[in-house]
């Protein structure tokens, strides 16, 4: 199978790259923060250029938003000094723009001495695990042979964020007045800024995240009884408003459609730029005589991505949008068939890693890890077909595991709908930046990506839908057991 397409009618790496800094400077598009509304108003005034109805689904949420944050401690002449924070604990809880003050109380790791901590701050470490890949990835194929691989173990601040991470619901419960993170097996670069966790609702505790050198300083201080100033001013809009939005491109069959999909809300200039590879295929696909498109495409961009707790409907922030539409993809009476689920994110990743002792952060690759998740053989093929000739690819191939199918094609799946799901895992995914980690998005890389589900959609367009096939089970993962649906 041959997939070709018409690179005079493609946009092109400026417009592309061009698309990439509005986003960016739009700085970080927290769900529902003035950044995110004006960025989902920018696709939708792009995609109407493009000619298409932009349809909109407003959502009413409780949104906490960090105005001011700091960390600093009482010196014994009655001054204060300040101690580097590298980020605030998202949706932890609040203080007065005067902050609170209390005795530095070492707990350790975890949430057990929290009782000891009341009344005043209490300081908790935070490593991050190294746990074998096999528990979450299974591979299907991986392309070039020679640099495309799984680690043995999987490292990332994310998981050490959501596994090793304060119970925060317990400190409030125990009076506790603040919360100081310390990140251990991880360097000060690589922390800083890492918006985590980003799974979690409100807690009614402040907490801060810092790193492990001033974490060391802090516990020393602790033994001392010194006390600290802790602020993380923030406030609550209980009637926040965020949207998502989704267009339909008809084609001539108008029983079954094709979902492409990502989210609108994130960080950073990766996380999340998905967004700019649907306008590039919904643009391509418009070029194109209605007569010469077999589907409708529904292009989605939902929100909620980063407050997932009151978004997502036991999953990730697409099941909203799936329960709201299924007259788009449920096939049922007079419902349209989705044929396929095409979700992007996280374009143009190159990799930076921590050195063995965690004291630099530094470039590793010119291509992170390019994870794609496939629910099937058919759409394996279709992926792999269509990555060649390509001239930066360092592409895994992934069968669900368990519960484990990472980014918003994971509701698709649910879904009974055949996906792939482009979903790369940098280690600077989640972390803010000054510059917006723009730095390591690699253009070249980036349109390449954008090549590849050009022609992914064009491919499955023009496929019989049995040759699609269904989506397969997952595979068994023991550690899928013990994950809790929220």
């Amino acid at each position: 199978m041959n997939i070709n397409i018409d690179h005079t009618i493609l946009s092109n790496k400026q417009e592309i790259w061009d698309w990439q800094q509005s986003i960016n400077n739009f700085g970080p598009r927290l769900t529902g923060s003035l950044a995110h509304e004006n960025l989902i108003n920018c696709f939708q005034m792009e995609l109407e250029k493009i000619g298409l109805e932009v349809n909109r689904d407003q959502h009413i949420f409780k949104k906490w938003e960090a105005k001011s944050w700091g960390l600093s401690v009482l010196n014994e002449d009655g001054s204060f000094e300040q101690v580097p924070v590298a980020f605030y604990y998202p949706y932890s809880g609040e203080t007065s723009p005067d902050g609170v003050i209390g005795e530095l109380v070492y707990c350790g790791k975890g949430s057990k001495n929290f009782n000891k901590a009341a009344g005043k701050i209490a300081i908790v470490e935070v490593s991050i695990p190294k746990l074998p890949t096999r528990l979450f990835f299974k591979k299907r194929s991986n392309y070039p042979k020679e640099t495309a691989a799984l680690p043995k173990r999987v490292y990332h601040p994310l998981f050490g964020a959501v596994l090793n991470g304060p119970k925060l619901k317990e400190a409030e419960k125990a009076g506790v007045l603040g919360v100081i993170c310390v990140w251990k097996n991880i360097s000060n670069e690589n922390a800083r800024g890492q918006y985590l966790p980003f799974t979690t609702d409100h807690k009614k505790c402040p907490a801060l995240w810092v790193g492990k050198e001033d974490g060391e300083k802090l516990k020393q201080l602790a033994m001392r009884k010194a006390k600290a100033k802790l602020i993380l001013h923030s406030e609550m809009d209980n009637k926040a408003k965020s949207d998502t939005i989704y267009a339909t491109l008809p084609g001539m069959n108008n029983a079954e459609t094709i979902i492409v999909n990502t989210h609108t809300d994130g960080p950073n200039a990766c996380e999340e730029n998905g967004g700019i590879a649907l306008l590039a295929i919904a643009k391509y696909f418009s070029q194109i005589p209605k007569e010469q498109r077999n589907r409708s495409i529904v292009f989605v961009f939902v929100t909620g991505h980063f407050q997932i707790p009151q978004f997502g409907i036991k999953g990730q922030a697409t099941t909203r949008w799936l329960k709201d539409h299924p007259e788009l993809w449920n096939g049922e009476g007079t419902n349209k068939k989705a044929v396929a689920g095409i979700t992007i994110e996280h374009l143009g990743c190159t990799e930076w890693k921590d050195d063995d002792q965690h004291a630099a952060y530094k470039f590793t690759n010119e291509i992170d890890n390019e994870l794609v998740f496939t629910a099937n053989q058919a759409m394996d093929s279709i992926y792999l077909t269509c990555i060649q000739g390509r001239t930066k690819v360092r592409t895994i191939t992934l069968k669900p595991k368990g519960k484990f199918y990472f980014g918003e094609g994971q509701p698709l799946y649910e879904a009974n709908i055949p996906t792939i799901s482009l979903v790369p895992g940098p280690d600077y995914l989640c972390a803010v930046g000054d510059n917006g980690h723009i730095d390591k998005i690699d253009l070249d890389l980036m349109y390449e990506q954008i090549e590849t589900f050009t022609k992914v959609v064009s491919a499955i367009d023009n496929a019989k839908t049995e040759e699609l096939g269904k989506p397969e089970p997952p595979s068994f993962s023991l550690l899928g057991l013990l994950v809790k649906e929220e």
